[in-house]
């Protein structure tokens, strides 16, 4: 987001108490993220579903990324047959889900 765009994304608390919310909510539709100032310190940012869904994939790449690059810096070489990792009572479960994959 450019830095001009920013100080128009800016919308005092206030505004919204005083009927400014409908106007507010369209322009997060129009993809203008809304910040909320109370007592000119902002206090939350209003995104779109489409958006948070968005940031919370690659939240989610992000922890998975770091989650393998932890362990390849930390591999001792080792490696687990299937017993040693789930026990020898482990059965894989068999019911014919299919994952899809992109």
């Amino acid at each position: 987001m450019k830095t001009s765009h920013l100080l128009d994304s800016i919308v005092p608390i206030s505004t919204l108490n005083h009927g400014g919310a409908s106007r507010t909510i369209n322009a997060v539709k129009n993809d203008q993220p809304a910040i909320i100032m109370r007592n000119n310190k902002p206090a939350a940012v209003i995104i779109t579903p489409e958006d948070y869904t968005r940031l919370l994939e690659i939240a989610e790449d992000y922890e998975l990324h770091m989650l393998a690059k932890d362990r390849v810096e930390h591999d001792n070489g080792k490696r687990y047959t299937m017993d040693e990792a789930f026990g020898e009572d482990y059965r894989p479960v068999d019911d014919g889900y299919e994952p899809e994959f992109e």
